[in-house]
């Protein structure tokens, strides 16, 4: 993508979002579970308030501000500590424009409460910035392998016709958006740190890295991605490997500054908890990992991956058609969406509560989406398989855009209901 096509890309992007945004969020209450600092969401957002406001004493919150937010965080008053169970790293990268809107907040006639309107607003330009600078990345990356109009196209519809539309626009306080925007960079700077292994990439890299572990501990698994992209032969993996651990005193700098996104959290554990280290969890875990939820990850009515975001099965054709062709890099991107569908499948809700769609695979989309565009790219080659595929794609985008604009926030029937799950194309 040259200079003049990233910032077309940007200058439409950005404000469209905008627009979409305030339109989909101009009627929201604060304080309810229509707003954006609600249940989990609020569970990540509060450390801001914490660390900027109030410190880490419950008895200075605003009166019932857990129960008016969703119970996303516990206010211990016997102890007067703020218990979250979510980890920081969405709450870092909230931090900027936290900041701005408790600047602006008293001037513009709102309560410098960390929780009034104005805070909303901030995350929904939150959600847009990294949604929008992810996508770039995202569309950068892809530009060095496919056409142009691939490499712009395919992460529109990617934000059309998947639940990152969702995430991004109407439930920006939820982790996904930030966790796709780490994933973009992270693969945007994978061949930096291989042909260009300064100092600053390699930072940027493990900065971004460490800073999805903290926002997702299962993004850990964006780490492999440098030793598997656009992968030739068996031998480059350990060509990579040796490459990256040549670059010895560049590696232990860049994961020594890399690591000290993990201090406000040891240090919130530590205080919280008197431990350093901690799994805030407690008991819920990996209940099914004897007995993984696939088929009910991939096609269930609740939240199911295929269901909810039908254009995802145009990658995994993507993926099948790299294989057949003999692509290395096909047995990565399938090897690495069957292990998260695992792990997530395995997880005790794996439906993951009130979400649309299954949320989880959302940063993963970020992978998923190279076989995606070589998908695109074998479709665009004849005439009559061009207009065929345009029109499935348009429908699947379709289907999306029309669930997400009438989804009330949960789906309230049975793990195969369809009936339920048909009512919301009717809506």
């Amino acid at each position: 993508m040259n200079f003049l096509n990233s910032k077309i890309f940007l200058c439409i992007l950005f404000p469209l979002c905008i627009f979409l945004t305030f339109n989909k969020h101009s009627k929201d209450k604060a304080k309810s579970y229509h707003g954006v600092i609600w249940a989990d969401a609020a569970g990540y957002y509060v450390y801001n308030p914490m660390w900027f406001i109030y410190g880490n004493n419950a008895i200075n919150f605003p009166d019932s501000i857990e129960t008016q937010t969703g119970n996303g965080f516990k206010l211990d008053i016997e102890k007067n500590k703020v218990v979250t169970k979510y980890p920081c790293g969405v709450a870092v990268l909230q931090m900027p424009f936290f900041l701005a809107s408790h600047a602006l907040a008293k001037p513009l006639g709102y309560k410098a409460d960390g929780f009034s309107r104005i805070y909303s607003l901030g995350l929904f330009f939150a959600g847009i910035f990294y949604c929008c600078l992810g996508l770039f990345f995202l569309s950068k990356f892809l530009s060095r392998y496919f056409s142009s109009v691939i490499s712009i196209a395919a992460p529109l519809l990617f934000l059309a016709g998947t639940n990152l539309y969702y995430y991004s626009i109407d439930a920006p306080g939820m982790s996904h958006v930030y966790s796709f925007f780490l994933f973009c960079v992270i693969i945007y700077l994978s061949p930096q740190i291989l042909k260009k292994p300064s100092l600053k990439n390699y930072i940027l890299f493990f900065l971004c890295l460490f800073l999805a572990v903290l926002t997702r501990p299962t993004n850990i698994l964006i780490g492999l991605f440098p030793l598997f992209y656009s992968l030739t032969s068996r031998h480059e993996i350990i060509d990579r490997i040796k490459f990256i651990l040549s670059q010895k005193i560049t590696l232990l700098i860049s994961i020594a500054i890399g690591l000290c996104v993990f201090i406000p959290q040891l240090i919130y554990w530590h205080r919280t908890t008197g431990q350093f280290f901690y799994y805030s969890y407690k008991n819920e875990g990996f209940d099914f990992l004897a007995n993984p939820k696939l088929l009910e990850v991939w096609f269930s009515s609740n939240n199911g991956l295929f269901c909810y975001s039908p254009l995802l099965v145009l990658a995994v054709i993507g993926i099948i058609l790299l294989i057949k062709n003999k692509k290395l890099e096909g047995y990565f991107y399938g090897g690495l969406f069957l292990l998260i569908s695992y792990i997530f499948a395995s997880w005790w809700c794996w439906w993951y509560g009130c979400s649309f769609g299954s949320r989880s695979f959302i940063e993963y989309y970020a992978i998923l989406i190279v076989p995606f565009c070589y998908f695109l790219e074998l479709a665009m080659k004849k005439k009559l398989s061009r207009v065929v595929f345009i029109l499935l794609i348009g429908f699947c985008c379709y289907l999306n855009m029309d669930m997400e604009y009438y989804y009330d926030g949960c789906f309230y029937g049975e793990t195969w209901d369809f009936t339920s799950y048909l009512k919301l194309l009717n809506s």
